[in-house]
């Protein structure tokens, strides 16, 4: 029943033309079948019909979210642009669902809070950044969640 499911949402996608065929260029812009910038949500899936990748473009640059899934369907990546740069949040798990890292971005540089968790889900790295720089109190834990080891980065003087 569930692989009737699915290749019947496949074919509906097919029918709606959700499943347009791009390219990127050398320029690193996304085109359409008639070479011109995309400008939707363009959907890529695996061959057992599950979603692949999905992807928010804007002029043919990549604007909104764009999430990547593993082959069982499961999302693996989430992440965040704003006229084609890394912006906001972006999230990676795996494939038990256990979230491994969450980073920040603006305007494509490295901004804000960063974790990085293990296979189990324990906290092992919180870092921060700012305007690119390593900033504040880093931290790292070991696999019991205990802190391990601290080191202060101070903001240079631009």
């Amino acid at each position: 029943m569930k692989k009737i499911a699915i290749t019947t949402a496949f074919i509906i996608a097919l029918a709606l033309g959700s499943i347009a065929q791009i390219k990127q260029s050398s320029e690193g812009i996304y085109l359409d079948e008639n070479n011109n910038p995309f400008t939707g949500v363009y959907n890529e899936y695996y061959e057992n019909g599950n979603i692949r990748i999905e992807m928010n473009l804007k002029s043919g640059i990549q604007d909104g979210y764009t999430n990547i899934y593993f082959v069982n369907g499961i999302k693996n990546e989430q992440r965040s642009y704003s006229d084609g740069l890394m912006n906001g949040t972006w999230i990676t798990w795996n494939e038990m669902e256990v979230k491994l890292a969450e980073a920040n971005y603006n305007k494509g540089q490295k901004n804000g809070k960063w974790y990085i968790w293990d296979e189990k889900g324990t906290l092992r790295y919180e870092m921060e950044y700012e305007d690119g720089a390593k900033i504040g109190i880093w931290k790292m834990y070991n696999e019991s969640g205990e802190l391990i080891n601290e080191k202060e980065y101070t903001k240079r003087n631009k």
